[in-house]
């Protein structure tokens, strides 16, 4: 069950000077796995860290965005020393924070996290011992939606009781199931393979992928969520989703800018994603520049999306191909129609998202229809326009 605030020190396990609600894993047993050492490209340490995700209400005088930049700033320096690493959410009223670390650095920091006024209520959704899954040391994010404090409230409380009933959600999971609204189909079912199907779009230049979200969400009468992210030092970034149900299915579909590739929390969720569209435009560097963003984001996780790419050209896409190959990964050009008219094969000429997004579609389509057994969404569904 969650474990508030005022019961913390009296579930915690005393392991001499470690005091903590985590099992120390023993040496050689099934937690002490590879894991992530504190700086992301240096090398890997054979220990397991301490997994903590918690929710709490959020008191924070002014503007939010200054009031989390004010947390990243003392978590960067208190954080990296320790080998702790953190994303942070700011949602209807609502924190929640997931840290990874030694055992007793995590401790440390709660035991601050604890005194600090602006969390309130603090509760406990999540504790493990193993790997690490956080690629980042920070990473934090402010959502836009429709919900109030209270339906982000019974969010918690919903994940008591299915942790009551013994439930073991992994922490991803456990962050999905809280920062989805309540009111989006299937909203309980994050972590079910087979009633979600999410796909990240990303544009090469321009806000194509997040008008294309918004385009489809209007014509399928669904909310977008705006989404705001920020790394330990850098300026935050736009993401945008939208849900549209199909039967006993949703599509999630997700607009990521460019830079947000290199995010932690983004790497984290990464694996999640079935398929990665590529909207690439007329400008050949560009293109090539979000293609070395996403290999570089794909680098060295458990499981990759499929990427569709559209509007390359066929000498862009090629390489492409050779270079997603060589890495196990699967790239499938999808043609528009105009990216070869020139006769170059490199870059294309303006052309609108959605034709774009119908020369994805048979691609996408068909990998749908392997999981789903039968296509419910054909091109005209999705965009009739």
């Amino acid at each position: 069950m969650l474990m508030p605030v005022k019961h913390w020190r009296r579930h915690r396990c005393d392991h001499g000077a470690m005091r903590f609600p985590f099992a120390r894993p023993s040496p050689g047993g099934p937690d002490a796995r590879l894991v992530c050492a504190p700086d992301p490209d240096g090398p890997c340490s054979q220990q397991a860290v301490a997994r903590l995700v918690y929710a709490s209400r959020a008191r924070i005088e002014g503007s939010v965005y200054a009031g989390m930049e004010a947390i990243r700033a003392s978590a960067v320096r208190h954080n990296p020393p320790a080998g702790v690493f953190t994303a942070l959410l700011h949602q209807s009223g609502w924190f929640l924070q997931w840290k990874e670390g030694p055992p007793a650095a995590v401790e440390k920091i709660m035991d601050r996290v604890l005194r600090d006024p602006r969390h309130q209520d603090l509760q406990i959704v999540h504790h493990s011992n193993g790997p690490r899954l956080l690629p980042g040391m920070w990473t934090m994010a402010i959502v836009q939606c429709q919900d109030s404090p209270a339906e982000f409230a019974r969010r918690v409380r919903a994940l008591a009781r299915a942790r009551a009933a013994g439930g073991a959600n992994q922490p991803a999971a456990v962050w999905r199931m809280l920062s989805t609204p309540q009111r989006h189909p299937r909203a309980a079912l994050q972590d079910d393979p087979d009633a979600f199907q999410r796909v990240l779009l990303c544009s090469a230049s321009g806000d194509g992928a997040f008008a294309l979200v918004a385009r489809l969400a209007r014509i399928h009468g669904a909310e977008v969520v705006q989404r705001r992210f920020a790394g330990p030092s850098d300026l935050d970034v736009g993401t945008d989703y939208t849900d549209i149900e199909d039967g006993d299915r949703v599509l999630r579909l997700i607009a990521m800018a460019r830079k947000g590739l290199g995010l932690g929390l983004t790497r984290a969720f990464l694996a999640d994603y079935s398929h990665l569209v590529l909207l690439f435009g007329d400008d050949p560097a560009r293109n090539e520049r979000l293609f070395a963003r996403v290999l570089q984001a794909c680098q060295g996780l458990p499981a990759v999306p499929v990427l569709l790419g559209a509007g390359a050209g066929n000498a862009a896409d090629a390489r492409h191909f050779a270079m997603a190959h060589g890495r196990g990964m699967v790239y499938l050009p999808c043609s528009t129609g105009a990216e070869n008219a020139a006769g170059t094969g490199e870059g294309i000429a303006r052309v609108d998202p959605g034709a774009r997004w119908l020369a994805v579609w048979p691609a996408l389509a068909g990998m749908l229809r392997v999981a789903r057994g039968a296509n419910r969404l054909p091109p005209d569904h999705v965009l009739p326009d």
